[in-house]
């Protein structure tokens, strides 16, 4: 069987849309929960608001994988054929890297109780403030290339994710080297690695866009 990919599925296949709405909304909610964490971390913004800002939107974001899972089996289901399959297969991968995002985030957001209580903000901001919004962009265009099945901007987006990753392990092996004091050095790096994991699960969310199903997640690999 040859597989097509997401744009060649949605094409025939009007059920999906959806499921597309509510995965945008979920790659919505932790960008919001992203945009909190980082300030909060970065720019010293007060954390006023972790349970609405935070822990409600990983909640509805957890809802919403359900709700999305429970549609595909039904839908699977309710036909015949296997025609649906390829679909039910790229919503069941997503599904998952989008509830990733969430958990990431709130994990991002508990590395502030690790920070000194007076922190050199000057210190987090010149070694995260650039990364973070790099990581913004990231996220506005996964939601974009998703929701509009937009090959050339998921190709950018996967390309964007791996240059990210790339450089926020070249910042770690920089601090491991470097004579910064070990709680800030813990904590700019956990970041880091956090950093590192939201973009590849947004390049899992792009590659599904661009590639075939049965190599979703493996964009470029070589002998794939």
């Amino acid at each position: 069987m040859k597989f097509g990919g997401i744009l060649d599925l949605f094409r025939a296949d009007n059920w999906s849309n959806e499921l597309v709405e509510k995965i945008t909304e979920m790659l919505e909610l932790s960008s919001k929960m992203f945009a909190y964490a980082t300030a909060v971390i970065i720019d010293g913004a007060p954390d006023d608001d972790p349970q609405g800002r935070i822990y409600d939107r990983d909640k509805r974001i957890n809802k919403l994988e359900r709700k999305i899972r429970r549609r595909v089996v039904s839908r699977l289901s309710a036909t015949s054929g296997g025609a649906d399959v390829p679909s039910a297969l790229i919503f069941m991968n997503v599904v998952k890297d989008a509830e990733r995002l969430g958990d990431y985030v709130k994990n991002l957001h508990e590395i502030r109780a690790m920070m000194p209580a007076q922190p050199d903000l000057e210190l987090y901001r010149r070694h995260l403030q650039e990364p973070a919004a790099r990581i913004r962009e990231v996220y506005s265009k996964t939601r974009q290339a998703f929701a509009d099945s937009d090959g050339e901007l998921a190709g950018e987006v996967i390309k964007l994710a791996r240059a990210e990753g790339r450089g926020h392990e070249a910042q770690i092996r920089v601090i491991t080297t470097s004579d910064m004091r070990t709680q800030d050095a813990v904590c700019i790096v956990l970041v880091l690695r956090f950093f590192k994991r939201l973009v590849a699960h947004m390049s899992n969310i792009a590659s599904t866009v661009v590639m075939p199903v049965d190599l979703i997640d493996f964009y470029d690999e070589p002998g794939k």
